[in-house]
């Protein structure tokens, strides 16, 4: 975008350059006009800076579109250690245990799913880590979802329901007891996805409030296990 801006704007600047040099070398003198030599008239000028102005505005709108795409910050910073913390397990293996799956994973690669709410968007998250998680199985990446409630047992069923209809086998989908989410992971309470990746110290993090989520985020989480799986 920006070596567009720049070529359409020194265009422009030449074009109007130009201009000025052949009237100011005598073709008013001789009854020509600076169209019959150049074929830029003072319309063709004034469209061309339209247009830079346009693609100027296109570059400046496109540049704080993807500021604001990136501004939402919660979580673990990056180097940051994950402490150890227990939930509830729904689905999986270790279903209706209590357990720390930061401890069971140690220094795997590791890819944490803290969620508010499990909609569609959230949900096909799920199904796309778990799917890495399948893929990279001889890798030991390893991946959990910590729903954060202040009633863990009212969202149970709807966890068994998503793992079951998705057919999650690979991220276990767990409680957490508290909607401030486990301490010293810094989730922020309008977040309504946050997801932290380590290998013994936090690798990526990215975070969403609610509605924020779309399938090109969900890409790019995608995108972030290449810095965990070796």
């Amino acid at each position: 975008m920006h070596a567009v801006r720049f070529t359409r704007i020194l265009s422009a600047v030449m074009l109007i350059s130009l201009s000025g040099l052949m009237w100011g070398t005598g073709c008013e003198k001789s009854g020509q006009t600076a169209q019959s030599q150049t074929g830029v008239s003072e319309k063709d000028l004034e469209n061309s800076t339209a247009d830079v102005s346009t693609a100027e505005q296109s570059a400046m709108d496109a540049d704080q579109a993807q500021t604001e795409r990136v501004t939402y910050q919660s979580g673990m910073e990056i180097g940051a250690i994950p402490m150890p913390f227990e939930v509830s397990d729904v689905t999986g293996p270790n279903k209706g245990k209590t357990l720390c799956y930061r401890c069971l994973y140690g220094e795997r690669p590791v890819v944490g799913i803290f969620v508010r709410e499990l909609d569609a968007p959230t949900t096909m998250l799920i199904k796309k880590i778990d799917s890495e998680v399948a893929t990279h199985q001889d890798e030991k990446l390893a991946a959990f979802v910590v729903m954060l409630t202040d009633t863990p047992v009212d969202v149970k069923r709807d966890l068994e329901k998503i793992a079951s209809e998705n057919q999650i086998k690979h991220v276990p989908l767990t409680v957490y007891e508290g909607t401030a989410g486990p301490p010293g992971y810094n989730i922020k309470q309008d977040a309504s996805v946050n997801v932290m990746m380590w290998e013994g110290v936090v690798i990526a993090n990215r975070a969403w409030q609610a509605g924020q989520l779309k399938p090109e985020e969900i890409r790019e989480v995608i995108a972030d296990t290449r810095l965990i799986v070796h």
